[in-house]
């Protein structure tokens, strides 16, 4: 099915399910995967229904380049990296999470925004109305400990992390998003065919970005596959164990047709 149809059927899920506070609707997927875009068509169609929806995405969650960097002095150089469990502010979305649930629909909310293209925070945007519907879109969304293990599991980590100091720290620093993952009312993982499919599309991401910034952080699809590098344990194991978990799997192929894997 094309982006409308999925988008409709979605709608019709959410509609029947809306509740008196916000409904939060987590959708996981690799990069690239089309969360962003897909999180945008589904707006369109509950707003033609009269309700409204805000997306929060995981990124605009990343630590400063500065506090990154701190974890890379003291616990493993990998750390400088965005992307992993540990280098969110998990305490800010959760609260965040908390005020859209909990206070007046007119008291305004601050919401960080983070540039890709600059690696680094930028200035907050504030929300005046608490929407009817949240979507918390973000490629680790769901992402437990157990999905990976405390060794290395590839070439690049062998090479990088021989001795799973920095994996094992990003399993430890997984359980603080836990209570966020399960605020979520219904969980959505949206999968490409296979890790070399993330890849092109984070590239293919990358010459977006670039193109509206006038930024580019990487040069070219090899440089895109050795930062994809730190996310592919993780992404492989949020996979296997959302292909059971999720409300609904849905794969999406390298032309963005959309299929019905499970749910």
């Amino acid at each position: 099915m094309k982006l409308p149809q999925l988008a409709d059927a979605l709608c019709a899920f959410l509609m029947a399910r809306q509740k008196a506070e916000p409904f939060i609707f987590g959708l996981s997927g690799g990069q690239g995967a089309g969360k962003t875009t897909l999180c945008n068509a589904l707006s369109e169609q509950l707003q033609a229904h009269g309700k409204s929806a805000l997306t929060l995405s995981l990124d605009d969650f990343y630590l400063s380049q500065a506090a990154r960097q701190k974890l890379a002095d003291t616990v493993h150089p990998l750390c400088a990296t965005r992307g992993v469990p540990g280098t969110h502010d998990v305490t800010r979305l959760g609260a965040v999470l908390a005020q859209l649930s909990e206070v007046s629909p007119t008291t305004p909310l601050a919401v960080p925004r983070f540039s890709k293209s600059h690696d680094d925070i930028t200035d907050d945007v504030t929300i005046e109305t608490r929407p009817d519907f949240v979507f918390l879109e973000g490629w680790c969304v769901g992402g437990k400990a157990t999905c990976i293990t405390p060794r290395p599991q590839n070439d690049w980590e062998a090479e990088h992390d021989p001795d799973a100091i920095w994996k094992s720290w990003t399993q430890h620093a997984a359980a603080a998003y836990q209570k966020i993952w399960q605020s979520c009312d219904a969980l959505m993982l949206l999968r490409q065919k296979d890790f070399e499919a993330v890849i092109d599309s984070r590239w293919q991401q990358e010459q977006g970005n670039a193109a509206q910034s006038g930024v580019w952080q990487f040069a070219d699809r090899a440089a895109v596959a050795e930062f994809c590098a730190h996310y592919e344990s993780w992404t492989l194991g949020i996979w296997k164990d959302l292909a059971d978990e999720a409300d609904f799997v849905i794969g999406r192929s390298d032309a963005y047709d959309y299929y019905s894997i499970r749910g």
